[in-house]
């Protein structure tokens, strides 16, 4: 687990995020990780495919992360997702991830989650209570600043003092806001705003 002490000057951390896409036209889109340094220097960036509404995030990240384990896993000191859930609602089993990857899973939010929307709108699914599990496995929600967030293997104020060290432009981490940038010009043509 990462203690306090450890948060050096220029400690680097991943961001991933998922590019747009159109429900029920695009099967696929784009999953970007980007690696950057606490000082806003952009070190590297990776990008795949990830299937909309599957359940491949996971293992998407794992195959993406550890074929560039020299580049990225070694380098980084945490991994921050944009949301528990890419391409819809394949959704990331961070506990799974934290252990093989050995590194903290920080999950954002820009807003509290609203758990019985998210429950409604998986009755859709055949296996929509393992995508439940998997999202109250992330873990408890907690609040830093104006943005919530789940851990795995970092205690949540650690947590919060990370999110707080790499949100230099705004209120989310900006390993996920450069992340978000990439993957919406890569699948729009463009950049959005997070």
């Amino acid at each position: 687990m990462i203690v306090l002490s450890y948060i050096k000057e220029n400690i680097r951390a991943i961001g991933i995020d998922d590019g747009y896409f159109k429900p029920k036209t695009k099967s696929k889109t784009k999953l970007v990780a980007v690696l950057l340094r606490a000082d806003c220097r952009l070190e590297g960036i990776l990008c795949n495919e990830i299937s909309v509404d599957a359940l491949d995030a996971t293992q998407l990240i794992l195959k993406m992360l550890k074929s560039n384990e020299e580049k990225f896993l070694k380098q980084a000191s945490a991994i921050f997702l944009d949301g528990i859930n890419f391409a819809g609602f394949n959704i990331v089993d961070a506990d799974l991830l934290q252990k093989e990857l050995g590194l903290p899973i920080i999950v954002v939010f820009r807003k509290m989650p609203r758990m019985r929307e998210i429950a409604k709108a998986l009755q859709r699914f055949e296996d929509r209570d393992l995508r439940m599990e998997l999202i109250k496995k992330a873990g408890k929600i907690h609040k830093a600043d104006k943005i919530f967030f789940q851990c795995k293997g970092i205690d949540a104020s650690t947590a919060k003092q990370l999110i707080k060290k790499f949100s230099i432009h705004s209120h989310l981490p900006e390993p996920v806001r450069i992340a978000h940038l990439i993957a919406s010009a890569i699948t729009l043509g463009r950049s959005t705003t997070p």
